[in-house]
């Protein structure tokens, strides 16, 4: 693991206020690179590489390979999350979350972290990044959420919706 992406993780979540989930984006990162590594080194993603050691410019390009091979991979996708967040790139990789999202809803809550962070890191709006996003999330399920105590990232995620928003806003709905 590059040190410069866990150290810029754990800087960037303590700036801004985020420290409990840069750890788990430095854990996605640590997951990412086990795959990785535990990939044989015969297998065809390592053709054309100089080398067969694991780095994050490799990991970058197997996990998202994997992420277009499986939509549903869950290890790829949050690896993805963290070496943009880790990078600095303008939408934290929020853009990844939309079926997480319409797997369970309670991931609207990560998705408002990126978004606070990259607000606070570079000073970008993520608000209608945010609305695409949280739009798979199934609308009667956020509502559920929203009215538990512990709710408040489910009504956030319904504000930044909006009231005339549809059910579910996510691709194939």
């Amino acid at each position: 693991m590059s040190q410069n992406e866990v150290d810029a993780l754990r800087r960037s979540g303590y700036d801004t206020g985020h420290p409990e989930f840069a750890e788990r984006m430095v854990w996605a990162l640590n997951d990412g690179l086990r795959v990785l590594e535990a990939l044989p080194r015969d297998d065809a993603f390592w053709h054309g590489w100089a080398n067969g050691h694991a780095t994050i410019y490799k990991l970058d390009v197997f996990t998202a390979e994997r992420l277009k091979r499986d939509p549903a991979d869950r290890t790829a996708r949050w690896t993805l999350v963290a070496l943009a967040l880790a990078r600095g790139a303008n939408d934290g990789g929020l853009s990844l979350l939309g079926p997480d999202i319409a797997a369970d809803p309670t991931t609207v809550a990560d998705a408002l972290v990126i978004a606070d962070w990259v607000g606070k890191e570079i000073g970008l709006d993520l608000t209608p990044e945010l609305r695409e996003v949280c739009g798979w999330a199934d609308r009667d399920a956020l509502e559920l959420l929203a009215r538990a105590e512990a709710g408040e990232a489910a009504r956030a995620a319904l504000r930044v919706l909006g009231p005339g928003a549809p059910h579910s806003e996510g691709p194939g709905r």
